[in-house]
């Protein structure tokens, strides 16, 4: 039986505790996978998700309140299964602060009302989460085995799947890259494949809620995505060794019967190419002529990443194909990157981009982080498009934040948070903010959304206070307020340039 948090709760060794939920109760069938225990509030990048993680509060009690809501935003970005905090003398109650980021989250939130030792806690639960991890290794290693058997003996794509959904007593499918059956085994709300190749129209996975996707390639080509469906008591991570070991039994099976064609191969070839480090432009326009993709048309890069497993780029190459010739690779099984040669028009190119951002972000539905890239004059220049679309998933601490990002909007931040300019960008905003910086958390946080909104409107009082929601003369004051701090109003003179640069950078780099 897996662990989930409500288990956790109730063990002996927590029990004592007496936890009691406070936000997130929705959560509480969340699969545990290791209990964990610390006081530092930047634990977030040193967890893998899955933790239930158990805290003392000292920290927490000292820290301001935007502290303590990154704490669990970061938690929550990192797929954390919880946090439990322990109150009592240096923490006399959870912060509301916390509470209320928590439950617009719906992250799990416990109070822990009596000490309790965390390292015997950690000990035992963990011990029995490392007999449980053992026994699902040895099943997987007899489905590969399994499997590997099925494959020997000339098996294809239906026996392995079959193989599959009965070993680990799930129902199973899998779909080609426009939503088509290609094969299904077992129970569980498994669509019936009457015509599994009659193209259909915007093709959609059937999901159930749990549904587990997992994306096959071939030589960097998407070929398939095997679709689990488990029961609410299923053994998440056993499906997810199990799905593993399939995927590698289903490439080679589709490798027998399903090799990608030459288009398909060379598609993937110029995406690559576009995103290597030496992109050769001519060697980008010759491949690309051989798609029939235009050498003189524009283009535009897109980079996809999902966040953990399951995968969800079902529908995504149909949305990029509304707006002209795609070339697609998967680097890996988490990320896409795309490229489209626009069909429109010099003249309606901006608008045809602007159609583009808005259907990702109404596909993306807070599944993926999706950058666009800048639209590029010709064929040649498509690693100029494409590469700018990559550094937006990869800024430096920037993590995972599903939605749809603007690559133009975001040159200055690309630009300054390289590595070789990070030292100068970090120097740049202390140097311009660094009065306001030295305020208490809320006044700092006040000042500084103020004063970035009213730049980013290019100093329109009006539309500022209709951003913010507030009365001019409240608007006013802040304004006031912020400009005292930093020796006067920059407006209209050289120092708005850099202000209004530190603005854009100091949540990345402080």
């Amino acid at each position: 039986m897996r662990m989930t948090v409500s288990r956790v709760l109730a063990h002996p060794s927590l029990a004592p505790a007496r936890p009691r939920i406070l936000t997130g109760s929705e959560g509480l069938d969340r699969t545990v996978r290791w209990i964990h225990s610390s006081e530092v509030l930047a634990i977030a990048p040193l967890l893998r998700g899955g933790e239930l993680l158990l805290t003392g509060g000292s920290t927490l009690a000292r820290a301001g309140e935007s502290q303590q809501r990154s704490y669990i935003q970061s938690l929550s970005d990192r797929a954390v299964a919880g946090v439990a905090i322990e109150t009592g003398a240096e923490l006399a109650e959870v912060p509301p602060a916390l509470l209320a980021e928590a439950s617009g989250l719906g992250f799990p939130v416990i109070e822990l009302r009596r000490v309790v030792p965390f390292v015997e806690v950690a000990e035992v639960i963990n011990a029995s989460l490392v007999d449980d991890s053992v026994v699902r290794l040895r099943s997987a290693g007899a489905l590969s085995h399994e499997m590997s058997g099925v494959l020997a003996d000339g098996g294809g794509t239906q026996e392995v799947l079959d193989t599959l959904a009965r070993h680990v007593s799930v129902g199973a499918a899998l779909f080609d890259p426009a939503g088509r059956v290609i094969a299904t085994s077992g129970s569980g709300g498994v669509p019936e494949p009457e015509l599994p190749h009659a193209p259909v129209p915007e093709p959609e996975l059937p999901h159930a809620p749990s549904a587990m996707e997992a994306p096959l390639t071939l030589r960097g080509v998407p070929t398939a995505t095997l679709v689990l469906y488990p029961g609410a008591e299923a053994d998440v991570a056993l499906l997810e060794l199990a799905q593993d070991r399939a995927v590698e039994a289903l490439q080679l099976a589709l490798l027998r019967t399903r090799p990608p064609g030459v288009q398909e191969l060379a598609a993937g070839e110029l995406v690559r190419l576009a995103a290597g480090e030496n992109a050769r432009p001519q060697r980008i326009r010759r491949l690309g002529e051989s798609l029939r993709f235009p050498p003189d048309g524009q283009v535009i890069g897109v980079a996809v990443q999902a966040a953990g497993r399951p995968t969800a780029f079902q529908g995504l190459e149909g949305v990029l194909a509304r707006h002209g010739r795609t070339a697609i690779d998967m680097p890996s099984p988490l990320g896409i990157h795309a490229l489209v040669s626009l069909r429109a028009p010099r003249r309606s190119a901006r608008g045809v981009r602007a159609r583009l951002i808005a259907e990702l972000t109404e596909w993306s539905a807070g599944r993926t982080a999706i950058a666009v890239g800048p639209t590029v004059p010709e064929l040649a220049d498509a690693a100029v498009s494409l590469r700018a679309a990559m550094e937006c998933l990869r800024q430096p601490g920037g993590g995972f934040a599903a939605g749809v990002v603007d690559a133009s909007e975001q040159s200055v931040e690309r630009l300054l948070l390289d590595d070789s300019f990070r030292g100068p960008a970090e120097r740049l905003v202390r140097e311009q903010l660094g009065p306001i910086l030295a305020l208490r958390d809320g006044e700092r946080e006040l000042l500084l959304t103020t004063l970035s909104a009213y730049f980013e409107t290019s100093f329109n009082k009006t539309r500022t206070a209709a951003d913010l929601h507030l009365q001019r003369q409240s608007l006013y004051a802040r304004l006031r307020r912020a400009f005292d701090l930093l020796g006067g109003d920059p407006t209209g003179t050289p120092r708005a340039l850099p202000l209004h640069l530190a603005l854009r950078l100091y949540r990345h780099v402080l």
